[in-house]
């Protein structure tokens, strides 16, 4: 899931279905205010226009009482705490009001005043729920006589037409934005194919299957394309180059170290033969350990650069049956599958070859290899069934030159030119006891 968040198109994806969201939401709150300022004016309008009755049917006789010559035709102002009311004041008495107010009357000391008599006010009802309140003075038919005529609409029914339209938004507006979500989806899926191809091609260099980015790209991707496929033919003409100039100088040093060492040879029963042959020897040990620092130190993390570790195996353990024939050792190579290790062949074939040697020689009759894998990561284990390391000594081993036993042939070199190349290719070697009895060797390696 975590490599998942971290692709582009999920980046991608994720930012768009947000900011779709943050739109809808906003256009649907300003749909939903100007649908509500729309029922509200349609309320008022009603309003008003039942206040017009009143107006031309509204008067006071000359003895001061009110004569309405017919009330407002609206049934709703008949059914009681509709919310739908009127009432008709003169000098703050209330001379009549609707059916509907049954016998109580709208409280409108707080907005009406000597000065003020109009407009639109949100005040509570008798019974407590919110209507909207219209007012409004007409002359009562008798000089210097004013009546106020008061009129509302329940809130009611503003807040459940808006409560119903927005319900109907939510709904569309959720299809919608999912519908927005899958088409950006789609889009950014078709848009980055080049870019997924390109991970795919590398991927396949990087297992070793290619060589080169393949295919036809879009314009703006194909320059990329075509730089990436440059810098990898430089380098691998670079890596050529500088194996053979490293091939060159082994072949120019090691025809020297040779006819020195038939010289010395020859000179075997003597103190200086015996100097000689060793000197270069050691000489020898340390052209053939920095040549593979160096080999490994130029192939570490190169694309491509993969092997597997099966057939190197088999053809160490070939041999050395050859070298030890006399033992009849036994190789289990069983548990190595397909596995495969980021690194260069000629140096694994080193690496596996200085473990198996090792296990040869001090194994009773057994070998085995086999490999695990996790992660992106790669173990292989070197067992053999022979009389193990002490735990205190272990560290030991793994020194430049250390021997815990001198009876058996050798530099001591072995594990230490291991180590160094397992951490050029940044991993590690891990000593312990094997389950057969011996030593096991754990090399930890990027996973091909």
């Amino acid at each position: 899931m975590n490599n998942k968040r971290k692709s582009l198109k999920f980046r991608i994806v994720l930012l768009s279905g947000a900011w779709i969201l943050m739109a809808l939401a906003g256009t649907a709150l300003v749909l939903l205010a100007f649908y509500r300022d729309h029922i509200a004016s349609h309320y008022d309008a009603h309003v008003r226009m039942h206040m017009e009755e009143m107006v031309s049917a509204a008067k006071l006789t000359a003895s001061g009482e009110l004569d309405l010559a017919y009330p407002p035709s609206d049934p709703r102002y008949r059914v009681e705490h509709s919310g739908w009311y009127w009432q008709i004041l003169h000098q703050g008495k209330v001379l009549s009001s609707s059916p509907s107010l049954a016998g109580q009357d709208i409280d409108i000391g707080s907005f009406v005043t000597a000065d003020h008599h109009g407009g639109t006010h949100v005040i509570d009802a008798p019974d407590g729920s919110p209507i909207r309140v219209q007012t409004q003075q007409i002359p009562a038919g008798i000089p210097g006589e004013h009546l106020l005529l008061v009129s509302s609409a329940p809130m009611m029914g503003v807040t459940d037409d808006v409560i119903d339209v927005a319900q109907h938004l939510t709904v569309s507006f959720l299809v919608l934005g999912i519908g927005l979500v899958v088409a950006v989806y789609f889009q950014i899926r078709i848009a980055l194919k080049p870019i997924s191809a390109i991970h795919e091609g590398i991927s396949d260099i990087h297992r070793g299957t290619a060589d080169r980015l393949e295919g036809e790209y879009p314009r703006g991707v194909q320059s990329l394309v075509d730089e990436l496929n440059n810098l990898l033919e430089h380098n691998s003409v670079l890596l050529r180059r500088a194996r053979n100039q490293l091939g060159d100088l082994a072949h120019s040093i090691k025809n020297p170290l040779t006819v020195i060492n038939n010289e010395a040879r020859a000179m075997e029963d003597s103190e200086t033969g015996h100097l000689v042959l060793k000197q270069t020897t050691d000489i020898a040990d340390s052209v053939n350990h920095h040549l593979s620092r160096a080999r490994a130190f130029g192939t570490t993390n190169v694309l491509g650069s993969r092997a597997k570790v099966l057939p190197v195996a088999e053809d160490l353990a070939f041999a050395l049956q050859r070298i030890y024939e006399k033992r009849k050792l036994e190789f289990d190579l069983s548990g190595l599958g397909n596995c495969a290790v980021r690194c260069e062949v000629q140096d694994l074939e080193e690496m596996l070859g200085n473990l198996m040697d090792n296990a040869c020689k001090w194994a009773n009759r057994r070998v085995v290899v086999h490999c695990t894998g996790a992660e992106g990561r790669r173990y292989l284990y070197v067992e053999d069934d022979g009389p193990g390391i002490p735990e205190d000594k272990l560290e030991k081993v793994l020194q430049r030159g250390q021997r815990l036993d001198e009876s058996k042939q050798g530099h001591g070199l072995g594990l230490s030119i291991v180590q160094e190349l397992v951490e050029l290719y940044r991993g590690s070697i891990t000593l312990a006891s094997s389950g057969h009895g011996g030593l096991s060797v754990k090399l930890d390696l990027p996973g091909g």
